[in-house]
């Protein structure tokens, strides 16, 4: 397993990449880990030029085939992925510094996600016919085209698999940008679905950083665009695709607000807080990063959130014991710490930990508190909660939706009802009362994306949805005077 690698998959065929963007260090240890590997020019082209030919192009193109055809593909997917789940846990905890314990949970849950999907789809791209008496007319749910989807480093064979599942079901040949910082979760990615003999045309795989993201962007063979990971790249991809109207699914930075109501209870608020905070060592996109407290309360809630964030042990992400593990790559690990020192300037910062192993891509969750209430913008995208005081609930509502992102938010009060009413003006797609987990708050929610965190949002439904176009074919009524 040491020696996998970065994988293309072009027009059927495995390639190792071309090029080579830098080397990688295993964030537990700091020994070299590895490369990141870029896809030449000429070979993306043949992997746009393949999906284009996967579009509707002649018997067998993947586009023509039919829904059960896809479907049965993607529950063999489903097979492949589960006979490497112990692998994909593995690398996961190797390339991001994600506690095995938690890598095991993604990665048991890969093979259920293809079949997840598959089980989904039927309705959701069904045509229908309309109501036009012995006319026949149509509405048909048809994909846009090839897609081009990019996923993360935080969560790569997950936010892969999801992506990939989702244009598979609808018809769209799918062109895989993966992450350049998990170059051996994307090679066992690829044997996977060379063993679930997907057919021709279904997937491409090409590694790359932002100059091979960028070509896909700006190509106008890409009909449709699905994209996780940070705002400029997402501003920057949505700018290449929008001169011919690409569709867009785009899920960007957040800064997950939490308001914790006067007379709330302040130790629940501070375990949920502290475990929203560690969820993937703080790299979690809907992790609560900005909290406002009132100003009375605001001294203990940080005592009792630097007391759970101090429960958990740090240490090397494949070992057992493990809590919290290091961030992914050097250069993150030094970004969110230059945060936390510009915070810094204007708070004061309080870790949890004062020992960290001594090497490796470790940093200690931290809370910045006393912080201006409208002081800090942006995503700090590591185990750091920025708590600022507030006089009344109005200043931390405005505060709140000042920060213009709006993924998630978070409210803590002691009254159900008033827990209620705040979540309602939180400018946010989801807002969750009481609590911080991972899992969708009811089957069947869908969350849109509000200010800049994105375009389209969350829900199994709508994100499939987001891959198809609805044509009307009928018969025209020729009755009618206009």
């Amino acid at each position: 397993m040491s020696d996998r690698g970065a994988l293309n998959l072009i027009d059927g065929e495995v390639v190792v990449p071309a090029l080579t963007l830098g080397r990688l260090e295993d964030p537990s240890t700091g020994t070299p880990a590895g490369e990141m590997r870029s896809t030449h020019a000429g070979d993306v082209e043949r992997a746009l030029d393949a999906a284009d030919r996967a579009w509707g192009h002649g018997d067998g193109a993947f586009s023509t085939r039919g829904i059960g055809d896809r479907l049965a593909a993607l529950r063999r997917l489903g097979d492949a992925l589960d006979e490497r789940a112990d692998d994909f846990a593995h690398l996961h905890a190797r390339e991001t510094g994600i506690p095995i314990a938690v890598s095991r949970l993604f990665a048991a849950g890969l093979g259920g996600i293809a079949r997840g999907v598959a089980q989904l789809a039927p309705p959701v791209v069904a045509g229908r016919r309309l109501d036009a008496g012995p006319r026949r007319v149509e509405a048909l749910r048809l994909p846009w085209g090839p897609a081009a989807l990019y996923a993360a480093w935080n969560a790569a064979a997950f936010l892969a698999t999801t992506k990939l599942s989702y244009a598979i079901a609808a018809g769209c040949p799918a062109i895989l940008k993966p992450s350049e910082y998990a170059p051996a979760t994307t090679g066992l990615l690829v044997e996977a679905l060379q063993a679930a003999e997907l057919g021709w045309g279904a997937v491409q795989v090409v590694c790359g950083g932002a100059e091979v993201g960028a070509a896909l962007a700006a190509d106008r063979r890409v009909r449709m665009i699905s994209y996780t990971g940070g705002t400029a790249g997402g501003r920057a991809v949505a700018a290449a695709s929008i001169g011919r109207m690409a569709a867009l699914q785009l899920e960007l930075s957040a800064s997950n607000p939490a308001i914790v109501a006067p007379r709330a209870d302040l130790q629940e608020a501070a375990e949920e807080l502290a475990r929203g905070a560690l969820v993937l060592n703080g790299q979690w996109c809907e992790a609560p990063r900005r909290v406002f407290v009132h100003r009375a309360d605001h001294d203990e809630l940080v005592a009792r959130i630097l007391g759970e964030l101090g429960r958990g042990r740090i240490g090397p992400a494949l070992e057992d014991s493990t809590d919290i593990g290091p961030l992914a790559h050097r250069t993150h690990r030094d970004s969110v710490a230059q945060d936390v020192e510009r915070l810094g300037q204007i708070g004061e910062v309080a870790r949890s930990h004062d020992q960290l192993p001594p090497e490796g891509l470790f940093l200690s969750p931290t809370v910045v508190a006393g912080l201006p209430t409208g002081a800090v913008r942006g995503e700090i995208f590591g185990p750091v909660l920025a708590v600022s005081p507030y006089a009344g609930l109005e200043e931390a509502l405005q505060a709140a939706n000042a920060l213009d992102d709006g993924l998630a938010g978070y409210v803590f009060a002691s009254d159900p009802d008033e827990a209620f009413g705040i979540g309602l003006r939180l400018h946010a797609g989801e807002v969750r009362l009481g609590g911080v987990r991972v899992l969708d708050l009811a089957d069947g929610s869908a969350q849109s994306f509000w200010g800049t965190s994105g375009t389209g949002g969350h829900g199994r439904a709508s994100v499939l949805a987001a891959h198809l176009g609805t044509r009307i074919v009928g018969e025209e009524d020729r009755s009618l005077a206009l």
